[in-house]
Order: C-alpha cells, then sequence, then structure tokens
C-alpha cells in the first residue's frame, strides 16, 4: 500500500517550466535533464510496486532531517521483518568501479552513488532512534535503466542491476508481511517528519519577465496546443487533450509557484 505516492519535487517543476519557457544555459540544463531522468527512473521502479501485497507499506520521496542535515528516501518501504530504503539510479551507458571511485568508462568520474545510499541509513537510524524507535533496516542501490552496464562490479548485495530487478522484487514480495499498530505508528510519524521541500535548493536565475508566457501540454509540455473543439485543447505535438478550464487553471498555478519562487 503506498501511503505517500509520488510528485515532482517544487524544484523539478521549476527547473521544467523554466527550460521551456526561457534559454538556460549548458549546466542548468543539464542538471534539469539530471533530475528529469531520475523522476522518469523513480516512476518505474513505481509501477513494480503496484503488484506488492497490501502487507507492505511504501513511502516515496520522503525528504527528512536530522540534526540540520537533509536526506531524502526514493523510495522506503515498511514490511514485518524490517524497513527497506530504495536508492533509485535511472543510469545510462557504461560505468567501471576502480576501488570507491566510480566513472564513466570515458574516465570522467562521478559520485559514488554507495556513499550517498550509507549517509542516509545512518541519518534514518540516528533520527529513528531519537524518536524512540528500533526498526532494522536494509538498503538497496536500484539501477533500473534498461541500457545500463556497470563494469567491474564485485557482487554486492546491496547492488540491484538491471537484470536482477525482477528476481530481487519477486522474492521481496514472497516475504511474509504481517503488520501491527508499531509499523502504522511508524509511517505516520515518517509522513509528520516529512519536509515539502528543500529550503536551499538551486535554481536558475529568471526575472518574470522575460519567461515565454502560453500554455504547455501537461503531457508532454510542449507549447503546441490548439482549439479542438469547444471546451478542450489538443496538443499538436502527443496529440493529448485536456479541458481548457483545467489548462488554464494549471496554467495560473504554474506561473503563480514562477513568480513566488
Amino acid at each position: 500500500m503506498v501511503l505517500l505516492p509520488r510528485f515532482e519535487s517544487p524544484e523539478l517543476l521549476i527547473l521544467r517550466s523554466l527550460a521551456r519557457r526561457k534559454h538556460l544555459s549548458d549546466k542548468d540544463y543539464h542538471y534539469y535533464e539530471n533530475h528529469e531522468k531520475g523522476f522518469e527512473g523513480e516512476k518505474k521502479f513505481d509501477d513494480l510496486l503496484e503488484s506488492f501485497p497490501e502487507e507492505w507499506l511504501f513511502l516515496n520521496g520522503l525528504l527528512l532531517e536530522y540534526n540540520n542535515s537533509f536526506f531524502q528516501i526514493n523510495t522506503l518501504g515498511i514490511a514485518q521483518d524490517s524497513l527497506y530504503i530504495f536508492d533509485i539510479k535511472y543510469f545510462e551507458g557504461d560505468f567501471t568501479i576502480d576501488g570507491e571511485l566510480w566513472k564513466y568508462v570515458s574516465g570522467t568520474p562521478l559520485k559514488n552513488p554507495l556513499h550517498q545510499l550509507q549517509r542516509c541509513e545512518s541519518l534514518l537510524k540516528r533520527l529513528l532512534q531519537e524518536k524512540g524507535q528500533h526498526f532494522p533496516i536494509k538498503s538497496y542501490l536500484v539501477f533500473n535503466h534498461p541500457h545500463f552496464t556497470l563494469y567491474h562490479a564485485s557482487p554486492d548485495q546491496t547492488m540491484i542491476l538491471p537484470s536482477q530487478i525482477n528476481r530481487f522484487m519477486t522474492k521481496l514480495k514472497h516475504n511474509k508481511s504481517n503488520l501491527n499498530d508499531k509499523h502504522r505508528k511508524l509511517a505516520d510519524l515518517l509522513l509528520a517528519e516529512n519536509h515539502p521541500y528543500y529550503p536551499n535548493a538551486y535554481k536558475p536565475k529568471y526575472q518574470y519577465s522575460e519567461l515565454t508566457k502560453g500554455i504547455l501540454c501537461s503531457k508532454c509540455h510542449s507549447f503546441f496546443l490548439k482549439k479542438l473543439q469547444p471546451g478542450t485543447l489538443i496538443c499538436q505535438s502527443c496529440s493529448h487533450e485536456e479541458s481548457i478550464e483545467n489548462a488554464v487553471l494549471r496554467s495560473l498555478q504554474e506561473f503563480r509557484f514562477l513568480k513566488e519562487k
């Protein structure tokens, strides 16, 4: 059962709007693309959770704070035996590991994603201990892009590669899980501790007056909309249809959000 559905973060919503409504620098556009791609990978992982039994509780996109340090958990699963942290990485391409160093096969280094996973687990443990909650935690780094390859990786039960995902999820689903009040109280506590957004999230500099105005398609986010029939708009790019009323209200909310941020 999903108790906390996944939504785009305010940071992603702003970046998405700006990417359509103004020219972003190469650095900012790359930053936006990484966020968009990450969200796509998280949604694909969410699809795998739909077949889980009701006796699993899932909280998606948790943003928690401990000792003035924020940490985000892509998906937290609550089962009878343990809490499960799933850190979703929608990496595409060929990567290699050399000790603690992760890099593209081209040689370009990147941050070791295992360090982020370890940080999340450590901070979650301390937060729960402070609240008087004691649960075992199992953490997994899930690579779910079909075109991801990792060379020189030693067998590591914390990393789930694309070819392993189906077997891994099937095994989890068959684990016995009977939840009780302590599990549901834990879920309520985490929901209460959840923050809606990072207080200092990065966003490109912009002036409201420089943004291109108009209604974006709610599906593909292009400007190519035309009136199909009274009360309806159709996207000329992806053929998605939406009522004019909903499209206008959605756009007003978007611009209000951009002006406030």
